[in-house]
């Protein structure tokens, strides 16, 4: 990646998601962004708890759900490169209780299988009122209970069934087969190898003052409830993990090639690749072992989501870009990875038009009734792209330089204003006063607001 326009790109991302969030409905969340395995980007928006205006910060804590699944592939693939289980094993000769199951086929689920989400297994158990913090999530002989009392839900080995009760099966594995607890086991093995000070396996009292407070679905009149935390039991090798943005930039750096880190690259390589195609999905998903498969234009990226209640996030890393980006949320039904998806969306468009800007001092956010617009310098032209919208540059009108600070709109779509004249109106100093957009008069950001704040009525003409 160009570091240059890496640093260009970083920037514009900065205020836009200031500037999204100020207009969204979500309580907080952060973004970071890591190149080389180096943070570039780590941004917090917003409140880590409303009812106390804790503003939120980038060394808050968030609850990351299903991430926690990748924290369990990685232990039984560096268990099988200590030689103490293969993955095409089948799971009842490490857990021997399986072999009770009245459903037979139990008895040909393979460890690759449960990675893989393969196996057929039901995904949250026969009661799973836990998810609505109702219940306590089961304890380890709960868990045992459930899984010998359900059958496989379709047969194994046939298509992607997304199972946490299938990832709580490979912890057990993990402790079995290591001699350790499943959560001591990944400290040692993962955390702290990779200090990782910041992450942990399950709720525990030390990070509660560092814990953002999650909050529900909007309800009527815009209103979120806080959510009480709790401890997730046998579940935390499934969705029991916490970390914070810069820890997880650190970890998913660390599943690269090339890295040195946490296991070999042929490990890397049989995580990383395609195992199964979701089926129905409304973008093309994948999965591997342990690892989500996503795609941005042409990008093919590895990592997971994680929805717990209040917390919604979501990490991606792009192998051969070296890049990683996460984000975290503290509502449930907020958008990450729609966000972290758009903003490597974002970063690609600075790399694509990488060349020096020339006419950088007509950047900038301006706004009128009707839009809200950024003019991006790039190269010898200027881009006009729709601030409101998630996708900024999926888009954007080009303009190119008549004369003086004059430019023409030189591509746009048949609805835009294409061959009119864009006029920046400079004052003393020149600094940018306004804006003539195809005829419609448009002002900065700052001063924009300014004025509408003083306003009570629409429809007196823009002066103070």
């Amino acid at each position: 990646m160009n570091e240059k326009a890496l640093k260009r790109a970083a920037l514009y991302i900065k205020d836009w998601l200031r500037f999204q969030y100020e207009r969204g409905d979500t309580p907080g969340f952060v973004v970071a962004i890591a190149h080389k395995g180096k943070i570039v980007f780590n941004e917090a928006y917003g409140y880590a708890n409303l009812e106390k205006a804790e503003k939120l910060t980038p060394q808050h804590l968030f609850r990351i759900a299903s991430h926690s699944k990748t924290f369990t592939a990685t232990a039984i693939m560096q268990l099988q490169e200590q030689g103490k289980l293969r993955i095409d094993d089948y799971a009842v000769n490490y857990l021997p209780w399986l072999g009770q199951h009245k459903d037979k086929r139990w008895q040909k689920v393979t460890i690759r299988q449960l990675l893989s989400h393969g196996a057929g297994v039901i995904r949250d158990g026969p009661k799973n009122d836990f998810w609505n913090v109702e219940e306590p999530f089961p304890s380890e002989s709960k868990f045992k209970n459930d899984i010998l009392e359900s059958n496989l839900v379709i047969d194994n080995n046939t298509r992607l069934k997304y199972s946490n009760y299938g990832y709580t099966l490979l912890g057990m594995i993990v402790a079995e087969v290591s001699g350790k607890p499943y959560n001591q086991y990944v400290i040692e093995n993962i955390m702290r190898p990779l200090g990782l000070k910041n992450t942990g396996p399950e709720l525990e009292q030390k990070i509660e003052k560092n814990l953002v407070t999650g909050y529900s679905l909007l309800g009527p009149h815009k209103k979120r409830l806080p959510i009480v935390q709790i401890d997730t039991q046998a579940m935390s090798p499934a969705t029991g993990f916490y970390s914070n943005a810069e820890d997880l930039c650190k970890y998913f750096s660390a599943h690269m090639a090339g890295s040195g880190k946490l296991l070999s690259d042929e490990s890397k390589k049989e995580m990383q690749r395609a195992h199964w195609q979701a089926q129905n999905a409304s973008v093309k998903t994948e999965y591997g072992l342990g690892l989500e498969i996503e795609y941005a234009n042409e990008h093919r990226l590895l990592g997971h989501g994680g929805g717990f209640p209040g917390h919604i996030t979501q990490s991606y890393f792009d192998p051969e870009q070296k890049l990683v980006v996460v984000v975290l949320t503290n509502a449930t039904g907020s958008w990450a990875g729609h966000i972290a998806k758009n903003a490597i969306k974002v970063l690609e468009y600075f790399q694509n038009n990488n060349r020096a800007p020339k006419w950088a001092k007509y950047q900038g956010r301006y706004m009128n009734l009707w839009w809200n617009v950024d003019i991006v310098a790039v190269g010898n032209k200027l881009v006009a792209a729709t601030t409101d919208v998630w996708e900024p540059f999926e888009q954007p009108s080009e303009l190119e330089h008549l004369k003086g600070n004059a430019f023409k709109i030189s591509k746009t779509d048949s609805f835009g204003s294409a061959d009119e004249t864009v006029e920046f109106k400079l004052a003393d100093g020149g600094r940018v006063e306004k804006m003539i957009y195809a005829g419609s008069t448009m002002l900065p950001e700052k001063e924009y607001i300014r004025r509408m704040s003083k306003k009570r009525l629409i429809g007196q003409g823009m002066v103070d």
